[in-house]
């Protein structure tokens, strides 16, 4: 059999999704499986369900037939493991798939934020290309019919803005394959996301994504009948912001050394002093789960807000840079000129 595409986020979470509905309304899953394989447009998801319903008809359990197939993250495997074992399947996996749809409307925001600033980058070389490739030359050509002495003084201007130009379309060039690679090369991305989370300009948002990715699967986990310590360590495994590992494994020693979990969590410093403190009373009340889903839903909300931001900025200051780099270009050539034809008049 030819090797299964690995799902993407969306596709996880419609998978999850449908597969939760199967196992709370008692249906065989190989029998659910193999519906859903008819149903779906999705060839990818309709391919993997077939495979699923082979397995689980020949006698393997769901958790198995998910690890062999290939297509499911480690989280996803190990979350399935866990809800088979536990009695709790079916809550398992429809918090796994709200934890995918909410990791899914997160890159989806995090790909619109750097999308659009990339196409002002490409636009912006384009513009240079012409500049140097027509504009420039145009100049010099026209200018080469005056007299010996204006003739040498434009050429040496012409030279000076041809210059400038290849000078900046090369670093747009650069740019635009730096975030080729970091975008396409999974190890160069996870490297940048660990760089992102130590830089200053981008530690706020690296901490807020990885804040909202963390209370996602604290609250599939403890909504899956998860003890919260346990879940915690899970969670630690999907996070690559440096800072937060850090306040995670603070937290988890503070817990081990007898300290009461939601006391750990607001000594360590891994979540925001207001949820911490939720946190805290809800632990005495027996609200755990519906807290965490509250802090879930609020982190996510506000990380989504600060990309938003972010983005809001970055662009103005994209199409600045675009216009002071066109315009220094241009003014290279023109001022000078400007002062020779003054001359010539």
């Amino acid at each position: 059999m030819a090797k299964l595409k690995r799902f993407n986020h969306e596709q996880t979470a419609f998978f999850f999704e449908q597969l939760w509905l199967m196992v709370s309304s008692g249906m065989q899953l190989d029998d659910g499986l193999e519906i859903l394989a008819e149903d779906t447009e999705d060839a990818g998801i309709s391919e993997v369900c077939r495979f699923l319903a082979r397995k689980t008809g020949e006698g393997s359990t769901l958790a198995e037939a998910v690890s062999e197939s290939g297509v499911f993250q480690p989280y996803a495997v190990k979350m399935t493991e866990i809800g088979c074992m536990t009695g709790k399947l079916d809550e398992v996996l429809k918090g796994l798939s709200e934890y995918y749809e909410n990791r899914a409307e997160t890159e989806q925001t995090v790909r619109y934020a750097v999308f659009h600033p990339c196409m002002l980058l490409v636009m912006m070389t384009v513009v240079m290309v012409v500049l140097v490739v027509k504009i420039i030359p145009m100049f010099s050509e026209i200018f080469s019919q005056f007299d010996a002495g204006i003739g040498t003084a434009v050429e040496d201007i012409v030279g000076i803005a041809y210059t400038a130009g290849e000078a900046v379309l090369i670093v747009l060039a650069a740019v635009i394959i730096l975030v080729g690679v970091i975008v396409f090369i999974p190890p160069v991305k996870r490297a940048m996301l660990k760089f992102a989370s130590v830089f200053p300009l981008t530690r706020g948002i690296s901490r807020k994504l990885s804040q909202a990715k963390l209370a996602d699967a604290m609250c599939m986990m403890i909504t899956g009948g998860i003890e919260p310590e346990e879940a915690l360590e899970h969670s630690a495994e999907l996070i690559t912001d440096k800072k937060l590992s850090a306040q995670i494994k603070n937290c988890l020693e503070r817990v081990r050394n007898g300290e009461y979990f939601s006391d750990a969590v607001c000594s360590s410093g891994i979540l925001p002093k207001m949820y911490a403190r939720s946190l805290k009373i809800a632990y005495t009340s027996g609200s755990f789960d519906t807290v965490w889903r509250r802090i879930s839903r609020r982190s996510n909300e506000e990380a989504h807000k600060t990309v938003a931001n972010i983005l809001s900025m970055v662009e103005p200051a994209i199409v600045l840079l675009l216009a002071v780099m066109i315009g220094s270009v241009l003014l290279t050539i023109m001022i000078p000129l400007m002062n020779i034809m003054s001359a010539l008049g």
